[in-house]
């Protein structure tokens, strides 16, 4: 009972920090309508060097291992840093790492590291994914559809059989469109195009509406073909 007080506590602790780091940052996105402040903002990014990449890794590492932390946000300023597509492959390069950090301890450890870090209860949703006969191509498709659990997914593929380098690669292939849609809003947004923005930001969210709806329904069709 302890620990689920504590993770509820954790968990209301990383929304009022996402949503105070939201609101903190929202006037200097605001600022980059003026191309001055917009070069300025290059300047600073290019006087980061080498240490501007790692940090940038870095904390995406940390989202994909902290489960709570929602990836959109931060993928969003990684293409404001670092427009479209270096901030893509800097999202994946951390993305790569962050999964193969906790498919080895999931591996080496198993559920009492899981349920450090993601409620382990929700696997039971998603247990037809270990059938090895339809298992690579679901968890394909798992990664590609948007409003899927994909942290959970992240937790649960080493139970499923399923060897690292064939995870990896089905995984951050998956992720390539959304992360690039983030960077791309990203970008438009480092530009000062807030109308180009803001489309993307609408269809990004349509699409996300869309896509856990139909998660819903695939797993529960899933769930009904298992125990038939």
């Amino acid at each position: 009972m302890k620990s689920k007080k504590w993770k509820i506590i954790l968990i209301v602790l990383a929304i009022i920090i996402m949503v105070s780091i939201a609101i903190a940052v929202t006037p200097f996105v605001l600022s980059l309508k003026d191309e001055v402040n917009q070069e300025k903002f290059r300047s600073f990014i290019d006087s980061l060097g080498i240490y501007g990449p790692i940090v940038v890794v870095l904390i995406q590492i940390l989202q994909i291992i902290v489960a709570v932390i929602p990836g959109e946000p931060i993928e969003i300023l990684i293409g404001i840093m670092y427009g479209t597509w270096w901030g893509l492959f800097l999202c994946l390069l951390g993305v790569a790492i962050g999964s193969t950090l906790i498919f080895v301890l999931v591996r080496k450890f198993g559920k009492k590291f899981v349920d450090r870090f993601v409620n382990s209860e929700k696997f039971e949703n998603i247990k037809f994914l270990k059938d090895p006969t339809r298992r690579d191509s679901l968890i394909f498709l798992m990664f590609f559809i948007p409003g899927t659990p994909k942290d959970i997914l992240t937790y649960f593929s080493p139970f499923t059989g399923i060897k690292l380098h064939k995870f990896l690669i089905i995984s951050t292939i998956a992720r390539i469109p959304s992360i690039v849609t983030s960077t791309l809003l990203g970008n438009k947004i480092s530009q000062g195009n807030f109308a180009t923005a803001i489309i993307i930001f609408l269809i990004t969210g349509i699409i996300g509406i869309l896509g856990i709806i139909l998660n819903n329904k695939f797993i529960e069709k899933k769930n009904k073909e298992k125990s038939a």
